[in-house]
Order: structure tokens, then C-alpha cells, then sequence
């Protein structure tokens, strides 16, 4: 029941939004922007209608992206560069600068990254721990065990997912929280990289699969 009532008031909340946004920029928009705007809403009633779909998959890709760190800050810096007049900038650009770079930091800085990364959805056992190229080899993930930085038993119950993006994650990110309190934090762990954004998008998508399987009443699968 508590369920239940908690999926209603998600619903009703994520309708009212819909709706404000709705009212505020379809009346006042050209052709096109409206066009996109149908297209929209018609591409996240058919993600629930009919997920497995290749070109709704797709095209939710394409209009999740300001849900991402990345996407969201992109957005804020094009809307802060077209108040942009006269060599200053008016209000609320600075703000939408200002948000959009810590935005940036936050996603980007190890430090921060970690405990995100930790929490109990991200560290779920049916999703992707961590992305590995094609040229890792066993041994690399034996060390990974070996040295304490992540227990066997988290390998064993996780999905590993290949690519050949050779991607390396900081060891930082992948240690438990007694190791990291035991020896403290670092300078390097406060520096932004490439590597923690991408990792903080994974784990945020994966907060977002866990609203859209809790919207559709249904669990997530591995």
C-alpha cells in the first residue's frame, strides 16, 4: 500500500511538472518547437508503452541527456551564452554559469564522486560495476581482489561490462569505506577527471533506471 501510494504522488508530481512545462513554452513556441515538444512526449509515454523498442531507446537516449551531469551543465551554459550582451551577461546567466560548473565539479571530483558511487542503488549487485576495456586480463582483476580495494565477493555478485573504451577508473573510487577511512584523503582525490564523470553518469543512470522501473511497477533485471 505504501508503495502504491508513493508511485501515485511520484506520478502526480512528475504530471504536474509536465504540465507547467507544458503550459509555459508550447503556447509561446514556434512550429518546430513544438513539433519537438510533441515528439518528447510522445518518446516517454512509448519508453513505458514499449521499452525493448531500438528506436525509442534511441530517442530517449538523445532526450535524457540534460538529465545527465554533462547534459545538464551543457544546457545551462547554452541558456547563460544567450543572455550574453554587449560583452556582460544579464540575469540569470551568471547563476545558470555558476550551477552549471558545479555541476561539473561535483560529478568530476573523485572526492565527492565517491560517495555517490557507494550509496546502496549504485552498489546494487544486478547492475554494471564498473566498465573495462577489451585488453584487461584476469590477472587485472585478481589484483583488483588481492589488494583489498574490492571484496571477492562483490566481483563474484557483479556484472562486468566490457567495451573498448580502455577506460580506467582511480582505484580511489572502487575502495571500501573502511580502507578509505584508515588512510585518509589525498590531494589527488580532489582533482577533476574524465574518468569519475563518466563513472558518476553510469551511477546516475542507474538512479534514474531505478525511477523508471519503480514508475512502471516492475524491478529492475541485471
Amino acid at each position: 500500500m505504501f508503495l502504491l501510494l508513493s508511485r501515485v504522488l511520484l506520478w502526480l508530481l512528475i504530471g504536474t511538472i509536465v504540465y507547467s512545462l507544458f503550459q509555459r513554452f508550447y503556447p509561446s513556441g514556434n512550429f518546430v518547437g513544438r513539433l519537438v515538444l510533441v515528439i518528447v512526449f510522445i518518446v516517454i509515454i512509448l519508453s513505458f508503452v514499449n521499452p525493448n523498442e531500438p528506436a525509442v531507446s534511441s530517442l530517449w537516449r538523445l532526450i535524457s541527456f540534460p538529465l545527465k551531469p554533462l547534459g545538464a551543465s551543457v544546457l545551462m551554459l547554452i541558456f547563460a551564452a544567450q543572455k550574453i550582451k554587449g560583452g556582460g551577461i544579464d540575469k540569470p546567466g551568471g547563476y545558470l554559469v555558476g550551477w552549471a560548473l558545479t555541476i561539473l565539479l561535483l560529478s568530476s571530483t573523485p572526492a565527492i564522486a565517491y560517495f555517490l558511487v557507494r550509496t546502496p542503488i549504485a552498489s546494487n549487485n544486478a547492475g554494471t560495476l564498473v566498465a573495462l576495456g577489451q585488453n584487461t586480463t584476469s590477472a587485472t582483476i585478481s589484483d583488483v581482489v588481492e589488494n583489498g580495494i574490492l571484496p571477492a565477493r562483490d566481483i563474484s555478485q557483479a556484472t562486468i561490462a566490457f567495451n573498448s573504451g580502455d577506460i580506467k577508473v582511480p582505484p580511489y573510487l572502487l575502495q571500501n569505506p573502511q580502507d578509505i577511512r584508515t588512510r585518509g584523503l589525498r590531494i589527488e582525490d580532489f582533482v577533476p577527471s574524465a574518468a569519475t564523470l563518466q563513472l558518476t553518469t553510469q551511477v546516475w543512470e542507474t538512479y534514474l533506471n531505478q525511477v523508471y522501473f519503480f514508475l512502471r511497477g516492475s524491478q529492475s533485471q541485471g
